[in-house]
């Protein structure tokens, strides 16, 4: 096996995939010293094509100008080709019109002993390329493979055997769909087909099976020749450090990612006391509070937050008055129905999360957006000036209703409510919902 050669047929453009399979192959099987010398039926085993697929596949590939190759014959007998590569010195291109017998000299040991495409047969100086291929040639050693275990199926025997283990990572590399591993010829190809051989055989069945989910789930280059490609790790990474395994919990956080992209690439602005801010905020205070439990021992914990905050100095005068509490000496004095005065108390501040989202959005003049279908909210509602009569009754109308009211405009002049006021909030609900599609208390929709 050659590197230079493997790295040279990866590289190589303009050519079908069946091509490209064999060329692969051919380029495993070269050999710096004694040259390539498959035989078809191992090609068409290798690239799991028929020997007719692989001849049509040579004589394009020669044609193209990357492979020559002269036969062999022992008498009458014709043995396996010996096959140049493009990327060789002295590589010679196969010419229309050339016969067998003026075809370069492949067996040739002189000069460039990987082509033996120069010079005549002759003794070489150096006695290693003097051997024959029939006498001297070692088969390639690929990587050391752990043994077996007595529990090992037959189909783990056939997963570690090393040529289905090169077709394996060979596909591991190209993937489908013109989707190759990014940058894998940058990458130390053969560490990593090293790093392929180490894994047990469930490891490599599980990198394979999530080889495309993995490159999904990594983010895109924004910029480049390369932009739009996953920013993935190298695939020798990916097998050693297992990434494989990690997909199932980076992939849904992907696939959150992409949607909340494009969720915010389609929204529409929310402007705090605007009419589509208003619209949400009714809505949501129309489907009611979320349910608020009160401890039993409701009045021990109120006298002990009580005494906390005395002994912290913090003032508790505004924090008596806003609950009905009084001081008696040393005693607390609550007043009558108390608890469901807290319970109301507790429902108006924190029972509307999503009026109190919107709520906060406005306190800090901040800009929220909402789903492109919340537009018709703004057709629904009316700019009510700060302090008018019907400012004052939605004012009136919150209390009754024991809602939080909205939070103070400051410098605005006008403040958005459903049109109609107060007495205009069903037939808002009914053409908001409507609208939108929603059922009372569809929180998706809110």
């Amino acid at each position: 096996m050659s590197h230079e050669a493997t790295m040279w047929a990866v590289k190589v453009r303009g050519i079908s995939c069946t091509e490209a399979r064999v060329l692969w192959h051919l380029a495993d099987c070269h050999n710096p010293i004694f040259g390539c010398y498959p035989k078809q039926d191992y090609l068409a085993d290798a690239c799991e094509i028929d020997e007719r697929s692989v001849r049509r596949s040579l004589t394009s590939l020669r044609d193209k100008g990357l492979v020559n190759w002269v036969e062999q014959r022992e008498g009458k007998n014709r043995k396996a080709n010996r096959y140049s590569l493009g990327f060789e010195a002295g590589f010679c291109r196969f010419e229309a019109g050339d016969s067998v017998e003026n075809e370069p000299d492949n067996l040739s040991a002189s000069g460039d002993p990987s082509t033996g495409q120069e010079g005549v047969l002759q003794p070489d100086s150096d006695e290693a390329f003097n051997r024959t291929p029939e006498s001297s040639i070692e088969p390639v050693r690929e990587p050391v493979i752990e043994p077996v275990s007595e529990r090992g199926s037959a189909r783990e025997v056939s997963e570690d055997d090393p040529k289905a283990l090169r077709k394996r990572f060979q596909a591991l590399i190209v993937g489908r769909h013109d989707n190759p591993w990014p940058d894998v010829l940058s990458s130390a190809p053969e560490w990593a087909f090293q790093q392929f051989v180490k894994l047990s055989p469930e490891e490599r069945l599980r990198a394979e099976e999530r080889r495309d989910d993995y490159l999904a789930a990594c983010p895109k280059l924004q910029s480049g020749e390369h932009k739009g490609k996953p920013r993935s790790a190298a695939l020798g990474v990916y097998l050693r450090d297992r990434m494989f395994d990690l997909v199932d919990a980076i992939a849904p956080q992907a696939v959150r990612r992409q949607a909340e992209k494009r969720k915010q690439e389609e929204a529409i602005p929310v402007a705090p006391f605007g009419p589509i801010w208003a619209g949400k905020r009714a809505l949501a205070l129309l489907d009611g509070p979320i349910d608020i439990s009160l401890p039993d021992n409701l009045l021990a914990l109120t006298v002990e937050t009580y005494n906390r905050l005395c002994r912290s100095n913090v003032p508790t005068k505004a924090w008596l008055e806003h609950r009905g509490i009084v001081v008696d000496g040393t005693e607390l004095v609550f007043p009558a129905g108390y608890r469901e005065q807290e319970r109301r108390r507790r429902e108006c501040d924190g029972g509307y999360p999503e009026a109190h989202a919107l709520d906060k959005l406005a306190k800090e003049r901040g800009r929220g957006s909402a789903d492109p279908r919340f537009a018709i909210l703004a057709d629904l509602c009316e700019a009510v000036p700060v302090g008018s009569e019907t400012y004052v009754r939605w004012q009136a109308y919150h209390q009754q209703m024991n809602w939080p009211f909205v939070p103070d405009p400051g410098g605005m002049r006008v403040v958005y409510f459903p049109k109609g006021g107060p007495e205009g909030l069903r037939e808002f609900e009914l053409a908001a919902r409507a609208a939108l599609g929603m059922e009372r208390g569809d929180d998706d929709a809110i």
